[in-house]
């Protein structure tokens, strides 16, 4: 060994280094390839676990977008310009309304319901049915907050006797009911 040192030369420095670094290099890659081992252990149990958490968390709030989107009444909007906007709608289109808006009614404490009849500006003006069932459903389908409490429809021809059968002409007074924060 002595002479090995003794009689260095650079081919044999090189062959030296070349086998410390085979070693180094060695232990490198076996450090690598059990952390990689582990990996792929890991990538087997816990991919399909988190893919169906991801999906159903993308689902989630897929579901919540659309709900925040359509929810035109967004936290505590004004809820006869709603109700206005509502009217005004396709397939609904019932005019102009007479809104008489109520006392809030507390429901439990920081909650209140507020309470608003709709009826028809003009007392004469008609509807067909399912002008008037559009524009409730839209109410409530539109907002999650604003459910029909009330609903009176009547007969536009009041002097109809018992046996005769209106027709599809009628006005209609209706009570909605928005649960809402109070300020605090």
């Amino acid at each position: 060994m002595k002479t090995f040192f003794a009689s260095m030369n650079l081919a044999r420095a090189i062959i030296l280094l070349a086998a410390l670094g085979s070693l180094v290099l060695l232990w490198i890659g076996w450090r690598n390839h059990s952390q990689l081992a582990e990996m792929r252990r890991h990538l087997d149990k816990d991919v399909e676990k988190l893919s169906t958490q991801l999906t159903e968390l993308a689902r989630k709030h897929a579901v919540l977008t659309e709900s925040l989107r359509g929810e035109n009444l967004q936290g505590e909007a004004d809820l006869q310009s709603y109700i206005y906007k509502v009217a005004g709608m396709d397939r609904v289109e019932v005019g102009n309304l007479d809104l008489n808006t109520s006392q809030p009614d507390p429901y439990t404490k920081g909650v209140v319901d507020k309470k608003i009849t709709i009826k028809p500006d003009n007392r004469e003006r008609t509807f067909r049915r399912t002008t008037i069932a559009n524009f409730l459903y839209t109410l409530e389908q539109q907002s999650r907050r604003v459910k029909v409490t009330m609903v009176r429809i009547e007969a536009a021809n009041r002097r109809l006797k018992a046996h005769e059968i209106p027709d599809d002409l009628w006005t209609f007074e209706t009570e909605v009911t928005s649960r809402q924060r109070t300020e605090p």
